[in-house]
């Protein structure tokens, strides 16, 4: 596997284009850009022809001006403007939570629902363990729409996505001009560039390009700049008397910090708060201190990693879209592109062990009493010694508080995938018409964790320093920080091959009553193997060369009580294999239907049934494979969404209101990484999604979006007392509302993001209160050309977590978790020309 694509002639293309003489169009085109939301055509995950009024599925469509109100700091954060969504943005610029209509979010990323750019998912699966979909996708100046289809038909015209699918979709330079901007971060450090340009070459062939470049030390403070990259994305167009085609590359290199879970003070039943010396919301526990680590590959061999390469994300990808008509009333639609994924994850994870972030001398004392030297003796506890071993004051005796970091460190060598999807629309004159495709998808999945360390340091916000521990007899139990070289190393190297026929049907049975059918057969060919080993290790080396095999370089010692010494090398007999090599299939189908009681009214029901394969994240629970690859009768390789939606769609140019009252059922088999418990679950969840537009005057617009859901957990095949409580960080209610004033040379407005309270864990002890953000946003027109804005995310600084590994703990104490980000502010110029 391990395939790797390479586009360099194609830069050269796009070079060639650029260069090219070319007359920029008009600027605006008032006709287009007016045209109300309600009469455009949905793209995303639908039949097609249909308006967002006519569709029969519940849509949601934001440009520019609607995301820039909402102060985002990241892709995840633009994607909260959409009902229904839950996407935690805690992580930073990357590694974020995504999920929809109360379907569970139990681990990382975004499983039930897909991420696409221009029609095609950035990965097959979105929780790719380390490889969240939402790592190598940005959102710029490139984009013109980001369109969002919920449920309903996303379950048969895309693979993996039954709870929906979120399109970006790029601007094609149709409409001429250009714009440039840079942004500085007023308490933040951090500088940016965007800009963007398209217009015709010919009368027949325009073009767009568009980007950004970054650099800085981020939403919090790290010590460092681990900020640093950008992205360039290009298309042309060539029009065809009977459709288009369209050619797509994009490059994307950027770094960003990432931020797991840290120490956070219980300050009351729902209250947190930054415990002394450490600020999570504001600050991370990345270090100068501890940047340049020199560690070792699954193999044993020495290397050395930069964590300031914090989440490293690197695509190349070349596209190409054909719309034809083909013969009368016979539609060809085909989308491909092909991907060279890859890039890496490095960030601090405040583990457990051995006694949990807090008094150094607890550390310390634990770590003695549950070592053993390399012939099983215990070691002399009768005291123990903690010093700085780095940075001021090195040497000296330490008496405060310490974490126990343990490394999270995974290289993403080949997320690379090659997609096509392929469909014929014929459309008769009775009314009726006909869909059919075919959708490939090759996705590589080869990626190692590799020999994950696991350090003591200071718990303190402004640049953490490791710390050497020894016992009565100065026998080092964490030298130069180091507690164990090598906790765990996995070798993944997966292919997963998935195939789908589709069909759709609609009936336009009168004037106001539409209705369509359809279904899609996916089959998945799984193939590859997972190496790993876990904890300690299972060779000796002599990390500081002195020659001698000491307590934590011996792999017969231990350490904490489980962790063996040394360094892992991933060998056939000190290592576990599982090979994969099995089939899956699943049948997805939707029926829906609308009744439009006039041209601003419609009414919708589907009902949908789709399925979500299973991938990486298979390997991690227990008794689902064989020995030889296959399946075992414990799981089918899919998880299956069964959705039932009602709603009521009002639209004209100064009021738009949508309504939508969902129910579903949700299968989810998953395992997580930081607790190691795996889940065999179902999910029931019923609830009512409100969408909506007001222009109450020529200045003042009132939008905004409230869902309420009602979700508890039916089946738990591993813990049955966890039957019928709220799936962890499910609240009752959340909502984005945006008030906003606008001048011919001003606006002022805010964004107020929130939610009710909500468990953190599925024990349904530990919650959050409820809370809500306000994000304010001005613009200041100097003319019509170059305008000045100011935005503020958090501006109250509320400090709210968004998950925790515990799921209980007493009022005082410290969990891990992870909080949204404290205050920021932003000020951009943008100047716009032909």
């Amino acid at each position: 596997m391990n395939k790797r694509y390479a586009f360099s002639r194609l830069a050269l293309a796009v070079s060639a284009v650029i260069a090219s003489p070319v007359f920029a169009q008009d600027n605006t085109d008032a006709e287009t850009q007016d045209k109300a939301k309600y009469e455009q055509i949905v793209v995303t995950a639908t039949p097609g022809g249909a308006t967002m009024q006519e569709a029969s599925v519940s849509v949601s469509s934001f440009n520019e001006d609607d995301i820039v109100k909402l102060a985002p700091r990241s892709t995840a954060e633009v994607f909260r403007a959409i009902p229904g969504i839950r996407a935690e943005s805690s992580g930073g610029g990357g590694n974020a939570n995504i999920t929809i209509r109360g379907i569970p979010l139990a681990t990382g990323g975004s499983k039930f629902l897909q991420i696409h750019e221009d029609g095609l998912p950035v990965l097959e699966y979105g929780d790719i363990n380390f490889g969240n979909a939402d790592n190598f996708i940005r959102y710029d100046w490139s984009v013109a729409n980001v369109e969002a289809v919920r449920g309903g038909s996303a379950s048969t015209f895309a693979s993996n996505s039954p709870g929906g699918v979120i399109n970006m979709i790029s601007n094609t330079g149709e409409i001429g001009g250009g714009a440039i901007g840079t942004s500085f971060g007023v308490d933040y450090d951090e500088m940016r560039l965007d800009f963007r340009y398209g217009g015709e070459i010919s009368d027949d062939l325009y073009y767009h390009i568009a980007g950004f470049a970054r650099g800085g030390e981020g939403t919090r403070d790290t010590g460092y700049h681990g900020d640093k990259g950008g992205q360039v994305k290009f298309n042309i167009t060539k029009l065809l008397d009977n459709g288009h085609i369209r050619f797509f590359y994009k490059n994307l290199d950027d770094k960003v910090s990432t931020y797991l879970p840290s120490p956070v003070l219980v300050k009351g039943d729902g209250e947190y708060g930054p415990v002394p010396g450490f600020d999570a919301s504001s600050q991370a526990l990345n270090s100068v201190y501890n940047t340049n680590i020199s560690t070792f590959d699954s193999y044993g061999n020495p290397e050395n990693r930069d964590v300031r390469d914090g989440i490293s994300s690197e695509v190349n990808s070349f596209g190409v879209e054909v719309d034809l008509e083909v013969a009368d009333n016979l539609f060809l639609l085909n989308k491909f592109r092909i991907s060279d994924v890859s890039g890496g994850f490095i960030a601090p994870f405040t583990d457990g062990f051995p006694a949990g972030p807090g008094d150094v001398s607890n550390f310390a004392a634990a770590l003695c009493s549950g070592a053993l030297d390399g012939e099983g003796n215990a070691l002399n506890c009768d005291s123990t010694t903690v010093t700085l071993a780095n940075g001021p004051g090195a040497g000296e005796v330490y008496t405060g508080e310490a974490f126990t970091n343990l490394q999270f460190d995974a290289r993403l060598n080949d997320l690379g995938n090659m997609i096509n999807d392929l469909s014929l629309r014929k459309e008769f004159d009775n009314g009726v018409s006909l869909t059919v495709g075919y959708y490939y998808s090759n996705q590589d999945i080869a990626t190692s964790w590799a020999s994950w360390q696991t350090f003591i340091q200071t718990l303190d916000g402004d640049n953490s320093q490791l710390l050497n521990i020894t016992d009565a007899d100065g026998t080092e139990l964490v030298s130069n920080g180091l507690l164990s070289a090598s906790f765990l190393s996995y070798e993944w190297d997966l292919n997963y091959v998935t195939t789908a026929p589709y069909m759709n049907v609609g009936f336009e049975l009168s004037d106001n009553i539409l209705i369509d059918a359809s279904v899609r057969y996916d089959s998945v060919d799984a193939s590859g193997e997972l190496i790993s080993s876990c904890c300690g290790g299972n060779a000796d080396y002599d990390i500081n060369g002195n020659g001698v095999i000491e307590q934590i370089e011996d792999a017969s010692a231990q350490n904490s009580g489980f962790i063996s010494g040394g360094v892992i090398n991933l060998n056939r007999a000190g290592a576990s294999s599982q090979i994969v090599d099995y089939s899956a299939n699943n049948t997805s189908w939707s029926l829906g239907g609308s009744y439009l009681l006039s041209e601003t009214q419609t009414l919708f029901a589907r009902y949908s049934k789709g399925g979500r394969a299973l991938a990486d994240r298979l390997l991690q629970i227990g008794g689902t494979l064989n020995t030889d690859g296959s399946l075992t009768n414990t799981t089918s390789g899919f998880d299956t969404t069964k959705q039932l939606e009602i709603g009521y769609k009002y639209g004209t140019r100064d009021l738009m209101l949508n309504a939508t009252l969902f129910d579903t059922v949700t299968e989810d088999t998953q395992a997580e990484v930081t607790s190691g418990l795996t889940f065999m679950r179902e999910y029931e969840a019923t609830g009512l999604e409100f969408e909506g537009r007001w222009n109450a005057t020529d200045n003042f617009v009132l939008s905004g979006n409230l869902t309420w859901t009602d979700a508890e957990i039916s089946k738990d095949a591993n813990d049955a007392t966890l039957v019928g409580n709220t799936p962890r960080r499910q609240a009752d209610l959340i909502w984005t509302i945006t008030p906003e004033y606008v001048t011919d040379f001003w606006s002022v407005g805010a964004s107020l993001q929130g939610s009710t309270e909500y468990y953190v864990q599925d024990n349904n002890d530990l919650k959050q209160d409820a809370y809500n953000l306000v994000n304010v946003f001005a613009t200041y027109w100097v003319n019509d050309q170059f305008s000045v804005s100011l935005n503020v995310n958090n501006a109250t600084d509320e400090f709210v977590i968004t998950e925790s590994e515990e799921g209980s703990a007493a009022v005082g104490s410290y969990i891990r978790a992870r909080p949204l980000n404290g205050r920021t502010t932003v000020v951009s110029l943008k100047y716009l020309f032909d």
